[in-house]
Order: C-alpha cells, then sequence, then structure tokens
C-alpha cells in the first residue's frame, strides 16, 4: 500500500511539474491581442569567430496575439529596420522568432530564452537569403535582448488579427531603411550598415521613390 501511495505520489508531482513547464510564464507583450506592444532591444554577436564580435543593434517591437494550447503566439517589426517583420511563439521563457526582410527574401530565425529577470533574454540569431536552393547564409550567432517598455505605437485595444497584421506592417513601413557606406542595402544584423540618420533613412526612402 505504501508503495502505491509513494508511486501516486510521484505520478502527480510529475503531471503539476509538466503543466507548470507548459504553461506561458514570461510574455514579450503580457496583454491579451490588441493590448500594449512592448519594444526590445535586440544585438547580435558574431559566431564564426571565438571574441564573439558585436555586430549591430535593432529595436523591435512585440505585440501579443492568439493562445494556442501551451504557446502564445505574436507579431514582431522593428522600429529601426524598415520592414523587418515577422511572428514569434513562446512556450514559458522560450522564445521562437521567424521574420522577414527586403520584402521576401531575407530570413530570421531567433530563438531566445527570457531570464529570471523578465527584462533580458540570450539565444541564438541566424539571417540567409533565399537564392533557389540551400540560402545564402549572412549571419550565424549570439544575441542579446534587452526589454525598454512601451512601443511609441500602441495598437487598439479591440481588434482582430488580420486587421492587427495591417496595422503592423504599415508601422514596418516607417522605420528606415538601411544601408553600408557603398550604397548598397543592409541586412539586419549587417555590422557595416551606417546609423540611421534622415538621410540614409526615411527622407532618402521618399527621395529614392519620387526618383
Amino acid at each position: 500500500m505504501r508503495r502505491y501511495l509513494k508511486f501516486g505520489l510521484l505520478c502527480t508531482a510529475f503531471v503539476a511539474s509538466a503543466q507548470a513547464v507548459a504553461a506561458p510564464q514570461h510574455l514579450p507583450a503580457v496583454d491579451n491581442l490588441g493590448g500594449v506592444a512592448t519594444l526590445w532591444r535586440i544585438t547580435f554577436y558574431d559566431d564564426t569567430v571565438n571574441a564573439h564580435t558585436q555586430w549591430a543593434t535593432q529595436d523591435i517591437c512585440f505585440v501579443q496575439g492568439p493562445v494556442q494550447g501551451s504557446n502564445t503566439t505574436g507579431l514582431w517589426y522593428s522600429t529601426t529596420y524598415n520592414r523587418w517583420i515577422g511572428r514569434y511563439r513562446q512556450e514559458g521563457d522560450q522564445v521562437m522568432m521567424t521574420g522577414d526582410f527586403w520584402k521576401g527574401p531575407g530570413n530570421d530565425a531567433i530563438n531566445w530564452e527570457i531570464t529570471v529577470t523578465d527584462r533580458e533574454g540570450f539565444g541564438h540569431w541566424e539571417e540567409w537569403v533565399e537564392d533557389g536552393a540551400y540560402g545564402t547564409w549572412l549571419a550565424k550567432g549570439n544575441t542579446k535582448l534587452v526589454k525598454l517598455g512601451r512601443c511609441a505605437w500602441q495598437p487598439p485595444l479591440v481588434i482582430n488579427l488580420p486587421e492587427l497584421e495591417r496595422l503592423m506592417l504599415e508601422q514596418s513601413d516607417l522605420a528606415p531603411l538601411r544601408y553600408r557606406e557603398d550604397g548598397s542595402q543592409a541586412y539586419p544584423g549587417d555590422p557595416k550598415q551606417l546609423p540611421a540618420t534622415p538621410h540614409n533613412g526615411c527622407l532618402f526612402r521618399f527621395h529614392h521613390d519620387w526618383l
């Protein structure tokens, strides 16, 4: 009888532990769909050298979407890099992000873990461009994220997902285009990109489109 009781207690503890791990704990955007949009700063560190040289830093705005089972899902866009957008899902402290830049050819996979402070995260950031075959790897690195607070733009309190996607796409278009010194377009993690200024960002984009 004592052995059965002990086994039952162990099973109960295991189930409770599994449920605790599966439940979302710390969210980049902690409110419901259309709630507070939160701003994080992400920095790339090159994994191809032992020194892990620091490359680019960008700001990302997260907005929570629907909960699907043990996953929280949502959308994100960059406020510092034009049309860099994507989706994320979160389970517990683990956050998995996918994203696009250059309106499709450029891709990102960012997997990171929120720390116990809820204001920092660490993980890996991969960036590549589609070429019809294996793809061209642009960046393989570690990453650090720091929570800055609320985004300047906030979504409506009540909104459906397609409308939220449309509004966030509009916001992502307001971010500056980023270039290298030679005039070529930089990718989000690019260590050679120039700082975002009116001359190489929004004003340049307006002039370029006008021409």
